[in-house]
């Protein structure tokens, strides 16, 4: 089954997963979830998949309902998804980044070029089976990984906006002040320790002390596990971190904020990923600059003029990679708060805007089909 020009819808995992659910187990609103896809069809419409999706739809506790979304998935007769050419089934934010990586290596400027090109090279639409795969039991050993990723992930929502230092200094003033004594560091540790434990409640109600305590027990041995020896400088200490993250020591300025110095290494931290998938060498990547990739703007836009997130659950994470698709699908839908974080994007700088095309709220699974 195949449609000229079909319009590339990506629903929220939400709606997947209450589709499928509702197709699966039967019910008041079993025959509409059977529909759907008729429906959509029937509109033009095509509903996109990508890997953030099927990681949400199979971490539930319930190894089958993981077991029926993926057959239900593996059985629609045309669904859409990004893949690069290497590779097979169902693509990621790596990939889109990857591809914008790549376009802009091989000389295509300009975000709006760019995201043409990544489009045109890795949108996909075919049988469900293209998608998932045919091997569904691959699903099975997958999922037990997912699962053991989501405590990290969770980790990386929770905390992600959380600074150990103010990160509006320059990195000449942060150089002037001096190491943490032994007492400042258990003190700094403490408060960590803290801040993590009420992130963690905050991010799931559901989290009980004991989880949440183990959560802030995890992260500060990992902050303590990266801290340096004592007798090290602070500039010292600051450049070989860096480095390590992919930036050169030219490129650490002393006018240079430390935001911005934590922002390109990130960046080039993706890159490194992005070397490593593609074959490209990374010297030669550490040409492309963070504004030349629409996934990296349309990412840094939301976290600049989005809204302040009082709870941070794992699924956020998910959220924020398929955001991007803004760039890439004909419509997005997305939750009242991130509808609401696209809009003030719109507002504040309508050049990244021009990328969008359309983002929605739907009430319902139903609602994808127009």
């Amino acid at each position: 089954m195949t449609l000229d020009h079909p319009t590339i819808v990506a629903p929220d995992t939400s709606h997947w997963a209450n589709w499928i659910d509702a197709a699966v187990r039967g019910g008041d609103a079993s025959q509409t979830a059977l529909d759907l896809h008729d429906r959509l069809l029937r509109g033009g419409r095509v509903p996109f998949l990508s890997m953030h999706h099927l990681e949400e739809l199979l971490v539930v506790d319930d190894p089958v309902s993981a077991r029926d979304r993926v057959t239900f998935l593996r059985s629609l007769p045309l669904v859409a998804w990004m893949q690069t050419p290497q590779d097979v089934g169902l693509g990621s934010i790596v990939d889109i980044l990857s591809a914008e990586a790549v376009a802009h290596d091989a000389g295509h400027e300009g975000i709006a070029d760019i995201r043409d090109h990544v489009r045109l090279s890795l949108m996909r639409v075919g049988h469900g089976k293209g998608a998932v795969g045919v091997d569904a039991w691959v699903w099975d050993v997958a999922r037990h990984a997912m699962r053991e990723r989501r405590a990290h992930i969770g980790m990386v929502a929770a905390l992600s906006d959380m600074r150990a230092m103010d990160d509006t200094q320059t990195f000449g003033q942060l150089c002037k002040q001096s190491i943490r004594s032994p007492a400042e560091r258990e003190e700094m540790l403490s408060a960590m320790h803290r801040a993590a434990f009420v992130r963690s409640k905050n991010a799931d109600a559901r989290r009980s002390d004991a989880e949440a305590l183990d959560f802030a027990n995890q992260f500060v041995a990992r902050v303590i596990a990266q801290m340096p020896p004592h007798d090290v400088p602070v500039r010292q200490l600051l450049i070989d971190s860096y480095m390590k993250q992919g930036v050169d020591e030219h490129e650490i300025r002393d006018d240079h904020t430390i935001a911005e110095l934590s922002a390109l290494a990130t960046f080039r931290s993706q890159l490194m990923v992005v070397a490593e998938k593609t074959g490209l060498p990374f010297q030669r990547l550490k040409r492309v600059e963070m504004q030349s990739l629409p996934s990296w703007r349309i990412a840094d836009a939301l976290r600049r003029h989005g809204q302040e997130r009082t709870k941070k659950p794992g699924s956020d994470v998910h959220d924020q990679h398929l955001a991007v698709l803004a760039a890439y699908t004909d419509i997005l839908f997305v939750d009242k708060r991130t509808l609401e974080d696209f809009r003030r994007v719109r507002q504040k700088e309508p050049e990244l805007a021009a990328l969008f095309r359309e983002i929605r709220k739907a009430s319902d699974f139903s609602a994808i089909a127009g």
